[in-house]
């Protein structure tokens, strides 16, 4: 098996310093940065796509200048056929969640297009994210000649690859309290078997030949994608946040630790995934596949048949997510208890178009002197700021904050100082009342948990 640079028409070309995609790569690193920081209304809840894809064009950059090839410079249509892929292949896992219910997400974006079409976007970068860090480890000159002993793979070998892998399709759905990590190798063992059956790269066959420089490229690139990920989505608005039943008091940024090590079978499981759809969809055409493997691609409606069916499941998985993984949506200044339309209007006028501004600006000023310039009654400015400082607190959003407050919590303190099992019984009793869905118990947590680290309103 050849890498990128193996490839007959993939020839070094002139290395230039810093390749043009290197220099956008980091001004959007740069731009993405900037509206984070500056809390910009609209790109501080996209501001994860800018950065994550300025960084992943700064990596590919790097792999450019190291062997003067690239998928961005030699490989534009394997990078494409990747972001396609990408989609699907990380939707199988959003579908897992909806039982599992591991991770969801705040401050969504309102509008369905527009919300698809940053799911598209981000999703799209995820087997990208897995194998430019794996080439980058090549190019460095990692693992280029790790060998270990042959490990037969015979009979028992792939017997045990077809029990984990109908054991990590079935048992998350059937016992998703315990089982859930297995679900990470839903999309590995049987892709894997398969492609080592029909002559497709393969890491089962890897290890009977005694390769190790594949498997162990993937697995420290996931991890380092994935502690990037993570690092980015931190600091996001619109941001997912994990639940992890067990795993809830020990995390790095939003991650339970031990969950990093999700990430690194992440990678294997989406180089078995991509391997499988190469090589029955495109004749084994991928930038790990070397020449002599490739195979006349199949008919244009086998391929055809198979992107529209991808289509349609991601489709379906999204409006599902919508409704069942978003458990808030970007915070407005009308939603705010004591903001109306007049007042609203006052704070766009004076550059305060969003809770986040606002909660900012009560901070920096103090609620009466705010009030006094904008010629606003400070009892009001005060409800509308101490309901912005919930709603902003871990993505909590408007509706909830609003069921808090029905409950006599006010302010982010007071959240420290509670249960949450019993705030959660609290605010089961006043949804009820008040016709609106409840929160679960698992986003209390985090909210409480969160106000005790803090004591102030977190990301």
């Amino acid at each position: 098996m050849r890498s990128l640079h193996d490839l007959p028409e993939a020839r070094p070309t002139a290395r230039r310093f810093v390749s043009w995609w290197g220099l956008l790569g980091v001004t959007l690193l740069a731009v993405g940065l900037w509206a984070l920081i500056r809390d910009l209304e609209g790109w501080n809840a996209v501001w994860y796509l800018p950065a994550w894809y300025g960084y992943l064009l700064l990596l590919d950059a790097v792999i450019h200048r190291l062997e003067g090839r690239s998928f961005l410079s030699h490989r534009r249509r394997e990078l494409g056929a990747m972001m396609f892929w990408s989609v699907p292949f990380w939707l199988i896992f959003e579908a897992y969640n909806l039982v599992l219910g591991n991770w969801y997400y705040v401050f969504m974006l309102r509008s369905v297009l527009l919300h698809g079409i940053l799911t598209v976007a981000a999703f799209a970068t995820v087997l990208p994210a897995c194998f430019f860090h794996a080439e980058l480890i090549r190019a460095l000159g990692g693992c280029q000649r790790l060998r270990w002993r042959p490990i037969p793979a015979g009979r028992g070998m792939r017997t045990l690859w077809l029990v984990m892998g109908t054991l990590s399709v079935a048992l998350p759905l059937i016992w998703p309290r315990y089982a859930f990590p297995l679900v990470w190798g839903a999309t590995f063992w049987l892709p894997d078997l398969a492609n080592d059956k029909v002559g497709a790269p393969s890491l089962l066959r890897d290890l009977e030949r005694g390769r190790g420089d594949r498997l162990v490229r993937l697995l420290l690139g996931g991890l380092w994608a994935g502690g990037v990920w993570e690092l980015f989505n931190y600091w996001a608005r619109c941001k997912w946040i994990y639940t992890v039943p067990g795993f809830e008091e020990w995390k790095l940024f939003e991650m339970p630790i031990l969950g990093f090590l999700g990430f690194p079978v992440l990678a294997v499981a989406a180089f078995s995934f991509y391997a499988m759809v190469c090589h029955f969809l495109r004749g084994g055409r991928s930038w790990e596949a070397a020449e002599r493997e490739w195979a006349a691609p199949p008919p244009r409606w086998v391929w055809a048949g198979a992107a529209a069916i991808a289509v349609l499941f991601s489709l379906a998985v999204f409006v599902t997510i919508r409704q069942q993984s978003v458990h808030s949506r970007r915070p407005l200044l009308v939603e705010l208890r004591g903001i109306d339309a007049t007042a609203a209007s006052r704070l766009r006028e004076a550059g305060i178009p969003t809770p986040e501004r606002l909660f900012a600006a009560v901070e920096e000023q103090g609620v009466r002197r705010l009030a006094e310039r904008l010629d606003l009654d400070p009892e009001a400015l005060d409800r509308a700021h101490r309901h912005a400082a919930l709603a902003l607190h871990k993505g909590m959003g408007t509706q909830m904050a609003s069921l808090l407050l029905a409950t006599g919590i006010t302010e982010v303190t007071d959240l420290a100082a509670v249960d949450a099992g019993v705030l959660f019984q609290r605010l089961l009793a006043v949804a009820e009342q008040a016709e609106r869905p409840p929160p679960r118990l698992a986003q209390v947590r985090v909210w409480v948990r969160a106000a005790r680290m803090s004591g102030t309103t977190r990301r």
